[in-house]
């Protein structure tokens, strides 16, 4: 367009020109006219021009802008088109890794549970394994009893033989078995066993007997002792009858005869009872010597002698004197702490002594009880007293009396007495020298050394021992012990073992009859595991020396 209106201009001027030419002789006033409107042409034409150069301009510029819009919205265009397919893809992404994760996942769901249906199979057989083995067991076992029963049934003897010993200190009025299957009574004898006599009962054989057959054995005794034991069998067995106060345990007899050459529990504690009384009145009566050869004759003959019998009848006569004050001297023999002594009076019941701050281990403590009118010779006390471990042990028939009692642990007892009596009184010197000997009492040894002797009449499948403070097992023989064979267990001292140091033992035997021992110490022992029904009280083992 600028061109063209330079090409207009050029035009009119060349017009101009070619006019002022061929006329040749215009006026000057013509002229300057043209030149005029030359000029106001040229400034028309320059205006149109800047003008169409200013348009074209705002157009250029309008469509650059135009375009620049146009490129920005496609730019935001391609931006958000990218954008959505890179959430897209993301989203493709992920859900794809959640497919992936949850095929994953369901893999090893599917996995454990084969796994687990595995083992649970597995454990199923075994069960069944076990259990097959149990029943195979169990019917050897039932076979193997039915065997060893038919062979005890066959050795059952034509008739039942008791050979009676009574030892229980006084006369026995009646003995009597009764059957424990009918009820009935098998034999009921009247007519009396003096002390120190035996006699034989004798029960026939009949049809219905058999190795099942039971009786309850029960005797009276003068003083109105009865005494019961509900499983006695068809048998033949020596029976000696002790006194109550001699029981080691439940069973008011022992399947033995009378050791020859040595006094029975009852003896000798009617012997020890009859020294004391016998040293006590030579003591007042200056009679020593003659007290001291009768106390020596008691305790070394098997029967009290009539001389020593003479002499505890004086005593005991004597004894009807009661001093003016019961005192009694406890010492303290448990090996640990006693926290509770109590005196009860049998007739009133009431408690006429209780040691609540206890008694430590090797002390001694003195207890009086002033004579009033209510206190006659038949006045006796049940003495009782508590240990630090738990013991409680109790003696029903303490009299009005002057005396010295040691309180012993269980396993130290001999029989069912928790107590021994001592002399009134010792000297310094004969305390002293009972300290030191208490003292080197409880010196230990380098080891511990238990020789257990298996003579339970059958396998010991275990030994067990367990530290009674610490609740450490310290010995457990797995392997068991043959029926009548020795094992040695040692244990050596460290700086934890005191002479207070104490075990539980265990044995269990293969019949399945499991025994415990809570207080053996720290010692050199040689020890019998005994089985249950050779038990004589609590206790499943013997002490040998």
């Amino acid at each position: 367009m600028k061109n063209r209106i330079v090409a207009a201009v050029l035009a009119v001027m060349v017009a101009g020109a070619l006019t002022a030419c061929s006329s040749g002789s215009k006026t000057e006033s013509t002229t300057q006219t043209t030149a005029q409107a030359t000029t106001q042409a040229a400034k028309e034409t320059q205006a149109k021009t800047t003008e169409a150069k200013a348009t074209e301009a705002k157009t250029t510029e309008a469509k650059a802008t135009e375009a620049k819009t146009t490129e920005a919205k496609t730019t935001e265009a391609k931006t958000t088109e990218a954008k959505e397919t890179e959430a897209k893809t993301t989203e493709a992404k992920t859900t794809e890794a959640k497919t992936t994760e949850a095929k994953e996942t369901e893999a090893k769901t599917t996995e454990a549970k084969a796994t687990e249906a595995k083992t649970t199979e597995a454990k199923a057989t075994e069960a069944k394994t076990t259990e097959a083995k149990e029943t195979e067991a169990k019917a050897a076992e039932a076979k193997t009893t039915e065997a060893a029963e038919t062979e005890a049934e066959k050795k059952l003897p034509e008739e039942a033989q008791y050979t009676i010993y009574n030892q229980t200190g006084e006369k026995v009025t009646e003995i009597k078995f009764t059957r424990n299957d009918t009820g009935k009574v098998a034999l009921d004898e009247k007519s009396g066993l003096a002390d120190g006599a035996s006699t034989v009962l004798k029960i026939k054989k009949d049809s219905t007997v058999t190795d099942k057959t039971s009786f309850t054995f029960s005797f009276t005794t003068e003083g109105g002792y009865t005494a019961e034991y509900k499983t006695l069998g068809f048998e033949v067995a020596p029976m000696t009858l002790i006194a109550e106060d001699a029981k080691s345990g439940a069973t008011p007899f022992k399947f033995e005869a009378p050791a020859e050459g040595a006094s029975t529990e009852a003896e000798k504690a009617t012997e020890a009872e009859a020294t004391e009384k016998v040293t006590e009145k030579a003591t007042e009566a200056k009679a020593t010597e003659k007290a001291t050869e009768k106390a020596t004759e008691a305790k070394a003959t098997e029967k009290v002698t009539e001389k020593t019998t003479e002499a505890a009848t004086e005593a005991e006569e004597e004894k009807k004197v009661l001093p003016d004050k019961a005192e009694y001297t406890f010492n303290n023999k448990t090996g640990e702490q006693v926290t509770e002594i109590k005196l009860v009076d049998n007739t009133s019941k009431k408690v006429v002594e209780d040691l609540k701050d206890g008694l430590e281990d090797g002390k001694s403590v003195k207890v009086s009880i002033k004579k009033d009118s209510s206190i006659t010779d038949k006045t006796s006390y049940t003495l009782t007293f508590t240990t630090k471990s738990g013991y409680k042990a109790e003696y029903k028939t303490l009299g009005f009396e002057v005396a010295g009692i040691n309180l012993i642990a269980e396993d130290a007892k001999s029989g069912a007495t928790p107590i021994e009596f001592v002399p009134e009184a010792e000297t310094e010197a004969e305390t002293e020298a009972a300290t030191e000997a208490e003292e080197e009492k409880k010196e230990l040894p380098d080891k511990a050394e238990y020789t257990f002797n298996n003579a339970t009449g059958e396998k010991v499948t275990e030994i067990k021992l367990v530290d009674n403070t610490s609740k450490k097992v310290v010995e457990d023989l797995k392997d068991g012990l043959e029926d009548g064979k020795t094992v040695k267990v040692s244990i050596d001292k460290d700086s934890s073992i005191t002479d207070k140091t104490s075990y539980t033992l265990t044995f269990t035997t293969k019949s399945g009859y499991k025994a415990e021992y809570k207080t053996l110490g720290f010692e050199v022992a040689t020890i019998k595991l005994i089985s249950e029904d050779a038990k004589s009280g609590a206790t499943p083992i013997e002490f040998e020396k």
